[in-house]
């Protein structure tokens, strides 16, 4: 199974890794799209993802859902707590308020009802909640988009669906500031399939200049090798997942762009055009810093003027023309994919499979490369796993393709992990209790010991000769482990 792909909504760039890949968890925990708590916690904070986050009408709720007080009490805690929070702690409680409604929650419009009104769940779009005059209404009355008196549960969420970028579903007043919603329920389309929903891609892609009318030709409607190529290259300009699929966020993209990318979009697109236009010299980071990821006014005015000096009627929408121009002329330099000479470290890892899933991945996994047999390895190991724990193992830093060096950060001209150039060594996150996707030690009051030596007992049982680096005295007294400087943080496993 793919790791599922997180659309770029308002504020992500306010997330680490480390939280987004515990939302992905905590979604697969309570089986929901993960897209789905990334839109309500981007609303509900005000696109800061702060735990600290306070509301603005002085209600007393904080956070990343926005936690009443009797919500906190309710969860063992208080709001002072959780706003004291580092926001990958609050997921806990995040996952805590949900848990209850597990299941349930298939559509975005239930999703954020099981926020703000859980009688509401799986009563439909249309069913009204509150209604003119009363005082829930008044508290509430923005959310009458067509104003006729009456919120229903389409008006209530479209303001949180706006954040994951795709057609309005429901009817606003000419006056108003579209809406934009994503699809509840998306075919994913991907290599070997065919058909008109294939050949409506491939022509997307020709508009947006990915593919040529001769490429399409090759294959009208089939989603071969050139399909595949053109949709990782948009992934790889719109800062997606390079997976290769036309995939829930990659449509959510397209859409965006095909209902006009314009002044008040929000999300998708509009960061890795604001970064364009930065190398343009036609933003400033200055600027950029003041709305990442939202479509203002001195966007508009950096597009524009981009617009002109490319003889474009400068609408200041970004128009296929425009992106085209944009995306061709100012590309952002991607990092150096630094490879070696090895051309049996050629295989990568998936982003995730039963049993496991990975962390701090460097983007297109250019970190997460080793021999086919290495890789095999770990994939028979998580699945193995899998047969007796849900807690999922967190595979890091394998080797480059070919054996490439990894640079230091702040030293480009050091080398680190001289033992990663094989293709056949990995690094593993020590197991935290609860199955938390948080870096421990083995000093770690959250260090789940028991889960970790169970870890090291299955990967000597299925793999004899394997060495494991890992600094846990016991593990070490076990003989399951060996002592080796830098090794309290994770576990290096030498495949054999």
């Amino acid at each position: 199974m793919l790791m599922p792909s997180l659309v770029n909504v308002p504020g992500i760039e306010n997330t680490t890794d480390e939280f987004r890949q515990k939302v992905i968890q905590i979604a697969a925990n309570l089986e929901i799209d993960p897209n789905f708590l990334l839109a309500i916690m981007s609303f509900e904070s005000g696109a800061s993802f702060s735990p600290a986050k306070k509301n603005a009408a002085g209600s007393g709720a904080v956070g990343l859902i926005q936690f009443m007080p009797s919500t906190a009490r309710g969860l063992g805690t208080t709001t002072a707590a959780l706003a004291a929070m580092t926001a990958v702690r609050q997921l806990d409680f995040v996952e805590k308020y949900f848990m209850p409604f597990k299941g349930r929650l298939k559509t975005i419009e239930d999703a954020y009802m099981a926020v703000l009104f859980p009688k509401a769940i799986g009563k439909g779009s249309g069913f009204v909640l509150f209604t003119r005059p009363s005082k829930q209404y008044t508290q509430n009355r923005g959310l009458d988009l067509d104003g006729d008196g009456r919120i229903t549960v389409a008006e209530a969420a479209s303001r949180v669906k706006q954040r994951l970028g795709a057609p309005p579903s429901v009817q606003v007043p000419p006056d108003r500031t579209p809406v934009n919603v994503v699809p509840p329920n998306v075919t994913v389309l991907s290599k070997g399939m065919s058909g008109p929903e294939v050949e409506a891609l491939q022509d997307e892609l020709i508009d947006l200049g990915y593919m040529t009318l001769a490429e399409k030709k090759t294959g009208p409607g089939t989603f071969g090798q050139k399909t595949e190529a053109a949709v990782t290259a948009f992934q790889h300009d719109n800062l997606l997942a390079e997976n290769g699929t036309y995939d829930a966020a990659t449509q959510a993209a397209v859409k965006q762009l095909q209902n006009g990318v314009q002044l008040g979009s929000e999300g998708g697109v509009v960061l890795p055009m604001q970064n364009r236009l930065v190398a343009a010299k036609l933003l400033t980071p200055q600027q950029l810093a003041t709305g990442p990821g939202t479509f203002g006014q001195k966007t508009q005015k950096a597009l524009m003027q981009f617009q002109l000096d490319h003889n474009i009627h400068p609408t200041g929408v970004l128009t296929a023309e425009t992106y085209q121009a944009l995306y061709k002329t100012v590309p952002v330099i991607p990092p150096t994919k630094v490879q070696g000479t090895n051309e049996a470290i050629d295989t990568i890892l998936p982003p995730s499979g039963p049993g496991y899933t990975v962390y701090n991945r460097e983007p297109g996994g250019t970190d997460q490369f080793g021999t086919q047999t290495a890789i095999h390895a770990l994939q028979d190991l998580a699945q193995a796993w899998a047969q007796t724990q849900r807690v999922l193992i967190q595979y890091g830093d394998i080797s480059r393709r070919g054996g490439g060096p990894f640079f230091n950060a702040q030293n480009p001209k050091k080398v680190d992990h001289a033992d990663h150039k094989e293709g056949r060594a990995v690094d593993i996150r020590p197991m935290a209790k609860g199955g938390a996707f948080v870096p421990v030690t083995f000093n770690s009051s959250n260090y789940d010991a028991a889960l970790t030596k169970q870890l090291c007992v299955l990967i000597k049982q299925k793999f004899p000769n394997s060495v494991i680096l890992f600094n846990d005295p016991k593990l070490i007294a076990a003989g399951l482990t060996k002592q080796h400087a830098g090794h309290n943080n994770h576990l290096h496993w030498l495949i054999k």
